[in-house]
């Protein structure tokens, strides 16, 4: 088998992709992997934002920004990934999104676990939003959300892990559940206050 770049027919959010190819040359569109998912469109509150053409989205001094469309029937679990850096420290907050509105009803569940420095702490609440990350000025910060079934109409549920700078290294994990059995197309990253300035793309996980 050798690796070919190719197109599949009938998925949304991406154009060419590395796939696997028999003996004959035809494409194998069933294996395993990531697949990195282009947003329909971008809206975005601050500065600045761009989606680029492989769907990687950038952003500078952003409050909010929401990727459309990148949620489809063709996967049933995605992975976020961002790096970003803040306007001071900031907690960065994620919503579910459908018909251009976001889910902004108290149906969030989030546990968490955060160490910082020689501290260990955590606490669970319910609100209207899900953690995404945290961030600071001085110090980029990464996140990897993995998302379940967001275009399911069943609940959706995620699962982050966000490292930071504040104390040299501090580590957030945190699971959330949105009791909602709706079917979502796309999501929010926002700030309650200050804006950050990075880069995201969401992966569709083929199994």
């Amino acid at each position: 088998m050798s690796l070919v770049s190719t197109k599949q027919a009938g998925l949304a959010g991406f154009t060419k992709y590395r796939s696997l190819a028999d003996a004959s040359g035809n494409p194998v569109f069933n294996i395993p992997g990531m697949v990195l998912m282009k947003p329909t469109s971008i809206t975005h509150s601050g500065t600045s934002a761009t989606l680029g053409a492989n769907g990687q989205v950038t952003f500078t001094a952003v409050t909010s920004l929401s990727l459309n469309g990148v949620f489809t029937a063709d996967f049933d679990n995605y992975v976020l990934s961002v790096r970003d850096v803040g306007s001071g420290n900031l907690v960065i907050r994620g919503r579910l999104r459908t018909g251009g509105s976001d889910a902004s009803g108290s149906d969030y569940t989030v546990q968490y676990l955060e160490a910082n420095n020689t501290s260990v702490f955590g606490g669970r609440y319910t609100q209207s939003d899900f953690i995404i990350g945290a961030t600071d000025s001085t110090v980029r910060s990464g996140d990897s959300v993995m998302i379940y079934g967001p275009n399911l109409a069943q609940p959706t549920a995620t699962r982050v892990v966000n490292v930071g700078g504040n104390s040299s290294a501090r580590i957030t994990d945190a699971a959330c559940t949105h009791s909602l059995s709706t079917a979502y197309d796309s999501f929010t990253i926002f700030m309650s206050s200050g804006n950050i300035t990075g880069a995201c793309a969401v992966y569709g996980i083929r199994s």
